[in-house]
C-alpha cells in the first residue's frame, strides 16, 4: 500500500533558548507512523544560534532553509513553495505532534479526493493545566465558516492540506497577525474540509507567544477587514462586522482606561457604525464623564 508523503513545515528563529523545544517537534515528526513524514526547518531572522543550524543540516530527513527576515507567516510561505509531497502541514517549533497525528490527519483525505484540507482538535498546555484548543467542536462540524466568527478552529499545528489544491499563493501576502483566522476564511470559502475530533497535537502556551504581544491586540480590526473583503455569504458576513464592530469599542475601552480621550472617541463612532453597534450607545456615556 502506498503511503501518504507529507512535508512538515517547521518555522524557527532557532535560537539557542528554543533549540530544545525544536528538537522535540522533531522528534514528534519523526516517530509519525503510516505516512512518510519529512521534514522542511525554515530559520527566519537573524538572531539564529549557528551552532543549532549546524546541526539541523547535519539530521537525516531535515531539509533546512534560510529567510533573512524574522516573519513566521513568510517563513511559512517560504516552506510551502518548496514542498514536492502529496499533503503538507506545520508545525512552531514550540509545540508537537502527538502520537499518530498525521495519520488520524490524513485518512479522511484519502477516503475522498474532495477534501481540499482537514482540521482536528488538540491541547493547550498552559501553567501546567491542559484543556481542548477547540472548545465548540459541534459548530465547527455544523458550519466551519459560521464557527470561525465565534472561535478560530485552525491552529499552525491542527490543520494538513491537499499540496494538488491549497496551492502557494494562499500563502502570499498573509495577515501580520490572526493569520490562521485569515487563511481558515480563505479555506473554508474555496474547499471541502473534514474535522478531526480527536486530538493530535499539543501546544505549548508560554508568556513569550507573540499572541500576547499589544501588536496583536491592536490589528484584530485591520485583519477583520481583510476577511470582509474575500467575498464571504451573506450571513457569514454579517457576524464578522459584528465582530469587527466589538472589536473597535474594545480599542475605545482600552483607551479610556489609559487615558486617551480622543482615541476612545474615534474607535467608539467607529463602533457605532457597524452592525450591532447600538449595543454601544450607553458607553456613550462613559466618555461624557470626566475622570
Amino acid at each position: 500500500m502506498h503511503r501518504p508523503t507529507i512535508s512538515v513545515i517547521i518555522p524557527t528563529t532557532c535560537e539557542a533558548r528554543r533549540w530544545d523545544s525544536l528538537q522535540r517537534a522533531i522528534a514528534g515528526i519523526l516517530a509519525q507512523e503510516q505516512v512518510d513524514a519529512g521534514l522542511i526547518v525554515v530559520v527566519n531572522g537573524e538572531r539564529f544560534a549557528p551552532d543549532c543550524v549546524k546541526l539541523l543540516r547535519a539530521m537525516q530527513g531535515v531539509r533546512v532553509l534560510y529567510q533573512a527576515e524574522g516573519s513566521a507567516p513568510l517563513a511559512q510561505r517560504l516552506g510551502r513553495q518548496t514542498v514536492e509531497t502529496d499533503f503538507f502541514c506545520f508545525l512552531d517549533d514550540d509545540d508537537e505532534y502527538l502520537p499518530g497525528a498525521l495519520w488520524r490527519r490524513v485518512q479522511p483525505m484519502l477516503a475522498s479526493p474532495q477534501i481540499g484540507f482537514t482540521a482536528s482538535n488538540g491541547y493547550r498546555l498552559k501553567s501546567g493545566q491542559e484543556t481542548l484548543a477547540v472548545q465548540r467542536a459541534d459548530a465547527v462540524m455544523a458550519n466551519p465558516l459560521a464557527a470561525l466568527s465565534s472561535e478560530n478552529w485552525l491552529s499552525s499545528c491542527g490543520g494538513l492540506f491537499r499540496s494538488a489544491q491549497v496551492t502557494a499563493d494562499y500563502f502570499d501576502n498573509p495577515a501580520p497577525f490572526y493569520e490562521w483566522t485569515y487563511l481558515a476564511y480563505k479555506l473554508a470559502r474555496d474547499f471541502k474540509m473534514a474535522w478531526v475530533a480527536e486530538p493530535t497535537f499539543r501546544i505549548h502556551d508560554t508568556p513569550a507567544s507573540l499572541s500576547k504581544s499589544d501588536a496583536f491586540r491592536a490589528c484584530e480590526a485591520d485583519v477583520l477587514k481583510r476577511i470582509l473583503a474575500l467575498g464571504l455569504p451573506a450571513p457569514v458576513a454579517r457576524e464578522v462586522q459584528e465582530k469587527l464592530g466589538r472589536t473597535y469599542h474594545d480599542l475605545s475601552s482600552d483607551n479610556i482606561a489609559l487615558g486617551r480621550r480622543w482615541p476612545a472617541w474615534r474607535y467608539h463612532m467607529i463602533s457605532l457604525a457597524h452592525r450591532g453597534g447600538w449595543r454601544y450607545l450607553l458607553y456613550t456615556r462613559k466618555l461624557l464623564t470626566p475622570r
